[in-house]
């Protein structure tokens, strides 16, 4: 008779997992930083996280993968808590809400996102893997966006609202990356896309006409 897996053993497993991954991730983005992501080799990586290199690839089918592989996941939570918001909110409202609320743990990662963003800039063979990247992103925002609307697909006008409104987020992680360690990613966010939806009125109006304020609301 099979043995019985109990919760707790469950538990374990998926935290040493977790750890694991972590372990890996950390070593590589050190290694990429020190050496180059060229000259680093995943049996390197996998020294620096005190695993083998079968355990490397356990987590990671290719080097590249240990940089991009999460983003996925990111994305399919946001795309989850910006279509759980309420009708009653606009798109850019939600927007905002639901970046901010993503983006709650990111103080504690901001060294490793600052080696991250340093390492891609270092590389353009990583730099067009993250354009790749982006593209698939923006079409994931998109449906989000589309699926919030009531849309059976994503249009035209969700595209462009989600390319503006990463484009708008990668602003932000910009400025909070180069900022102090005191400045808060949140409050970052909703000023950004208070910025964003001021610029949108102006636009619209003519050059002569009053300023009308943004009611973007922070969520």
């Amino acid at each position: 008779m099979p043995a019985t897996i109990s919760h707790k053993d469950g538990s374990l497993r998926d935290a040493h997992r977790r750890q694991t991954e972590w372990a890996l991730r950390q070593a590589a983005l050190e290694l990429f930083a020190e050496q180059g992501y060229d000259a680093t080799r995943t049996e390197d990586v996998a020294e620096r996280a005190g695993v083998s290199a079968r355990t490397f690839f356990r987590y990671f089918p290719s080097k590249d993968t240990v940089l991009f592989s999460n983003h996925g996941a990111w994305f399919d939570s946001f795309s989850e808590t910006y279509q759980k918001l309420p009708q009653s909110m606009s798109d850019l409202d939600a927007m905002c809400a639901a970046l901010r609320d993503v983006a709650g743990n990111f103080s504690r990662r901001r060294p490793s996102l600052r080696l991250y963003w340093e390492i891609l800039a270092d590389s353009p063979a990583l730099l067009a893997r993250a354009r790749e990247c982006h593209a698939q992103n923006v079409l994931k925002v998109a449906t989000a966006v589309a699926t919030r609307r009531g849309l059976p697909e994503r249009d035209d006008t969700s595209t462009l609202f989600a390319t503006i409104s990463l484009m708008t987020y990668r602003r932000v992680m910009n400025k909070w990356l180069a900022g102090g360690d005191s400045a808060d990613l949140r409050e970052a966010i909703t000023a950004e896309f208070k910025l964003l939806a001021d610029t949108m009125a102006q636009c619209q109006r003519a050059p002569g006409a009053p300023a009308v304020e943004s009611r973007l609301r922070a969520g």
